[in-house]
């Protein structure tokens, strides 16, 4: 299967402090309108958008992609947040994982929607536990999209229907040379429009975590290092290496 290759970094340096370069950074964050507008969505700069110093037109044109992908596509927030931390765990940096845990649980505002409503920890871990697709029979989980008759609203979170949804994802995220049984069966289930807003979401991911890959100096925020500090079972898998994606997804 096609998956992510480079190294994991380790816990201790995800988690370690570099207060120069933290203060540095904070100096410049709220000071021109981009800060501003990311911030009235989220809640807070998230370090990402302030992730390429030497080029800062490239970062606002990675936020333009964010708000058509990913803030501004109608998916449910929840669906989608949820989404991106169970597909943030098999991508190799941490960044993602926490990030969007922290946004999903109450630390900022989920997929930038300050309606939505915060999970709770124990929420977020059931989602972080789910096993992963390559450790489950899946053709049971594309006959039951399968099965359904006319195209269905998005499911409700922890449902059953999300989980068989989550599943079929991950496999088009991760191994999109295997795609047409859980994208045929996605499209079944939700109906072509619906897929399409799916499959948006799914590419503003993978060029996330790809962003978080090759700038391994980003730095986690200090209000999902207090999170972390607080609920330690939490913690443990958010900072775990990533689920195994390199058993056939097909299986």
């Amino acid at each position: 299967m096609t998956t992510y290759q480079p190294a994991t970094p380790h816990s201790d340096s995800i988690l370690r402090s570099d207060r120069p370069q933290r203060a540095m950074r904070k100096e410049s964050v709220g000071k021109n309108a981009f800060h501003q507008e990311v911030a009235g969505r989220f809640g807070l700069v998230p370090n990402f958008f302030v992730s390429a110093p030497d080029a800062p037109e490239i970062i606002e044109k990675l936020w333009e992609f964010a708000k058509s992908g990913y803030l501004d596509n109608p998916i449910p927030s929840l669906f989608k947040e949820r989404l991106f931390v169970f597909l943030s765990r098999f991508c190799p940096g941490r960044y993602c994982i926490i990030r969007h845990c922290g946004f999903l649980v109450g630390y900022g505002h989920s997929s930038g929607d300050r309606a939505a409503g915060a999970q709770t920890i124990d929420q977020a871990v059931h989602l972080l536990r789910c096993p992963s697709p390559w450790r489950r029979d899946l053709q049971p989980i594309y006959a039951s999209l399968d099965a359904i008759e006319l195209p269905i609203e998005w499911p409700e979170p922890g449902s059953e229907l999300e989980d068989w949804m989550f599943a079929a994802s991950a496999v088009l995220f991760v191994a999109p040379e295997q795609s047409e049984s859980p994208r045929a069966a996605l499209r079944n289930a939700l109906g072509g429009k619906r897929l399409e807003y799916l499959l948006a979401l799914l590419a503003f991911i993978r060029t996330a975590h790809y962003w978080t890959v090759v700038h391994p100096g980003l730095e986690i925020e200090d209000d999902v290092r207090e999170l972390m500090s607080k609920h330690k079972e939490l913690a443990s898998l958010l900072l775990q290496d990533p689920d195994d994606a390199g058993q056939s997804a097909g299986t």
